[in-house]
């Protein structure tokens, strides 16, 4: 009896500590490591998302951007770092569920060097084409493309992105010719598509719907499983014989595995509570980011059951990197 009456002691103690270490959690500044350069989708949820644990827990979180190799240089720098809660990051569908196919080696093992915080949202994609290109559609385009009476260029915010892979895989699939050409963000990549510099893109409906309704740009079609409310005439890839382009990509908040739960889910919580503050649901849709919620442990199935898909997704792509 005196045995279970220490045991259930001890973890009355261990139980009380716990919560007062998350009671007290942050007592100093806290990183949140993007990345990604200071431009584009990912560096704009870091930096909302660490004003809003600033805000709300009283303490500063600090954005550092830690850009290259698709991601892979600062979800490495992520994975290694101290489990104590003061270092978080953002992660994307690209780095966390595809890079481990795509890449030779990454400097991390996805499901066992993170800790999952939040879910924070999708974002679909749209292919959309230079007004000067003379093609309004996908079979026009193709058969275009086909004929060899131009070249084309197709532009990303990086090698091994979502962007980059779905434009792998038209190709592929189509059977056609186009060169990728990475560029440091997505904005920059409009920025060239606009100017004609390149022809083609698969980027967030939010970025080129200005372009699209001063009619520089054009869409052809919508890469995700439903046509989206902004461009309702607009089919999907699957509509139009080419399945597989129905995985949109996403965000999430991040730690070092052996992160304590309290502090997890604590952090769950405020970011439960920032998507629902009505400024950054705005920012969010500007992105182009659909906010969803999702526990910890709910947000570890998903990337589990994310990185099965992004597996086949990077295998019919033929798209390999060192």
């Amino acid at each position: 009896m005196v045995h279970w009456k220490r045991l259930f002691c001890l973890y009355l103690l261990c139980s009380f500590v716990s919560f007062a270490h998350a009671q007290s959690y942050p007592t100093k500044v806290v990183k949140v490591i993007v990345p990604s350069g200071t431009s584009g989708t990912m560096d704009l949820l870091g930096r909302e998302f660490a004003l809003a644990f600033n805000t709300q827990l009283g303490k500063p979180f600090i954005v550092e951007n830690k850009a290259g190799a698709g991601g892979n240089i600062g979800m490495g720098i992520l994975a290694h770092a101290p489990a104590d809660g003061y270092t978080i990051g953002l992660g994307a569908a690209n780095a966390l569920a595809a890079n481990p196919f795509l890449y030779a080696s990454v400097p991390f093992d996805t499901l066992k060097d993170f800790a999952p915080i939040a879910f924070i949202g999708r974002m679909q994609f749209v292919l959309v084409a230079q007004q000067s290109v003379p093609a309004d559609n996908l079979k026009d385009l193709i058969a275009l493309m086909k004929s060899k009476k131009m070249n084309f260029n197709f532009g990303s915010s990086g090698i091994g992105n979502t962007a980059h892979l779905f434009g792998e895989l038209l190709k592929q699939r189509a059977g056609v010719e186009m060169e990728h050409i990475p560029f440091k963000s997505s904005g920059e990549a409009i920025q060239e598509l606009v100017a004609g510099r390149i022809q083609l893109q698969f980027a967030s409906p939010a970025e080129v719907m200005p372009h699209i309704k001063r009619g520089v740009l054009k869409p052809i079609a919508i890469a995700a499983g439903n046509r989206v409310e902004s461009l309702p005439q607009t089919p999907t890839l699957s509509e139009l014989g080419f399945p597989g382009f129905e995985s949109p990509t996403w965000f999430g908040i991040l730690a070092p595995a052996g992160t304590p739960k309290e502090i997890i889910n604590l952090l769950n919580q405020e970011a439960r509570v920032a998507t629902q503050q009505t400024s950054i649901k705005t920012r969010l849709a500007q992105a182009g980011v659909e906010p969803a919620y999702m526990t910890p442990d709910q947000f570890r199935s998903f990337i589990a059951e994310e990185m099965k898909r992004w597996e086949s997704i990077v295998k019919q792509s033929g798209a390999r990197l060192n």
